[in-house]
């Protein structure tokens, strides 16, 4: 009997939507929709300084965050052990006492940083926040086992969640606070909404404190390179924020962080779909049948890839539509940053997975390396933008820097055996694709709504 090819397809469409990659790409999407919605609100409420101010905080806790990383995620979701309660406690004892130093040392060295960057004022907004880092330790492993156990679903229910009353929170203490202080303390509040969550949500989440010198000697083991890169990846994330942020006065920051945070939405899809369904799909493959990783490599994500690809170029080629739609006319300028930052959001798939590939197969000096290469890109590239553009020289480079760890990632993924020029080539064509169509209907946006 001939099946119904429309039943077909909408069965297909079903099981896509229902599996694990349909899950992350459809609580993303909510999410970045309701990231844009509460934004337009809040750039009504609070004035442009304000989330200049607020990038700035969050430029220093990631920072000292990234100093501190020693790769707890990825050695739980990896360890053979991580269903084990005791190895549990002592992980997270250890995950506790760096979020306690973290906090201790941000309060300490607040007034020395607001310094730095020629705003004191910023002072006691700093040390508030070095409260993030010992919140997040008091937070459960459970969802990091969930993580490992591959349960999307549950995590995606409860960060849909977390969302939404930390949109809510936030917008209810702008119109309270009028200021930056609404941001960074919804943020607080969000984070212990976290903590709460990660223990009354999850199953056999309760911790104990168990310190451990062996555990402590593997961990580092482990993460000695992932160390060491991310302390590359701050000078990477952070460097171009911690130099604009004496460069630019706060109104033009303001629209800098704003284009940041727009060309970082996409990213975050790259991110949640690589943590919650790549990287567990590819260490589950590897612990099952290490020979067949390179055979899947592509097939697991290639849908997607072209998908993602085609929707980064659109947004390149409408972004100045896209803030002129979202935000009143004082962002418009943001629209030009956004382009340029956006070009590196196209490659940030790339280099994720590369990433996620190397670190399974236990290459874990790939990140380390490929951080390098990309220093070597930010140094020689800043000191020609600056010498010879100024402060949107420096935007340039930051907005290229993926492409240099693209082009190390494709020849690393050779040496192992997993690249395929063809494959490669056809994402890129489905970003050249997008970024058409985008600039067609920038053109036709601004024609239609008369935006100059």
């Amino acid at each position: 009997m001939l099946k119904n090819p429309l039943m077909s397809g909408i069965g297909a469409a079903r099981r896509g939507l229902a599996s694990d990659a349909g899950v992350v790409v459809g609580v993303m999407v909510f999410q970045n929709l309701l990231r844009i919605g509460s934004s337009m609100i809040l750039t009504r409420l609070l004035n442009v300084e304000a989330f200049a101010v607020a990038g700035i905080v969050t430029s220093v806790m990631v920072t000292f965050a990234l100093i501190s990383d020693v790769g707890i995620i990825a050695f739980m979701v990896r360890h053979e052990r991580s269903a084990e309660r005791e190895f549990r406690d002592q992980v997270w004892t250890l995950r506790l006492i760096r979020g306690i130093i973290l906090s201790i040392l941000i309060a300490v060295l607040a007034s020395t940083v607001a310094d730095y960057m020629q705003k004191p004022y910023l002072q006691w907004a700093i040390a508030a926040a070095g409260l993030f880092s010992i919140i997040d330790g008091l937070g459960s492993m459970a969802p990091f086992t969930a993580l490992r156990n591959r349960k999307v679903r549950l995590l995606s229910a409860i960060d849909v969640m977390s969302q939404l009353l930390g949109a809510a929170i936030t917008i209810a203490l702008a119109l309270v606070f009028h200021s930056y202080w609404a941001i960074i303390f919804s943020s607080l509040l969000g984070q212990l909404m976290g903590v709460f969550f990660s223990y009354k949500l999850y199953p056999d989440s309760g911790q104990r404190f168990n310190f451990s010198r062996e555990r402590a000697a593997e961990l580092w083991r482990f993460s000695r390179f992932i160390t060491g890169s991310t302390m590359l990846t701050l000078v990477i994330s952070q460097g171009d924020k911690l130099v604009l942020s004496r460069a630019f006065p706060l109104s033009i920051m303001g629209l800098y962080v704003m284009a940041a945070g727009l060309a970082a939405t996409p990213v975050s899809l790259v991110g949640s779909y690589a943590g919650r369904v790549l990287y567990p799909q590819y260490a589950e493959i590897f612990r099952n049948d290490p020979g067949a990783l390179r055979e899947k490599f592509y097939s697991v994500r290639m849908r997607l890839s072209l998908l993602y690809a085609f929707a980064v170029g659109g947004f390149i080629g409408c972004a100045p539509l896209v803030v002129n739609i979202l935000y009143d006319p004082r962002y418009t300028d943001a629209g030009h940053y956004l382009q340029i930052l956006l070009i590196s959001t196209f490659f940030a798939a790339g280099t994720s997975v590369a990433n996620d590939i190397m670190i399974t197969i236990g290459k874990t000096s790939y990140t380390f390396a490929a951080n390098v290469v990309r220093i070597i890109y930010l140094g020689a590239g800043a000191w020609v933008g600056w010498t010879y553009f100024g402060p949107i020289g420096i935007i340039w480079v930051v907005g290229t820097v993926e492409l240099a760890g693209q082009v190390y990632a494709w020849t690393q993924l050779a040496r192992q055996g997993f690249f395929r020029p063809s494959r490669e080539l056809l994402i890129i064509a489905a970003g050249l694709a997008g970024l058409a169509v985008g600039y067609g209907v920038d053109v036709l946006g601004h024609s239609v709504f008369h935006i100059r």
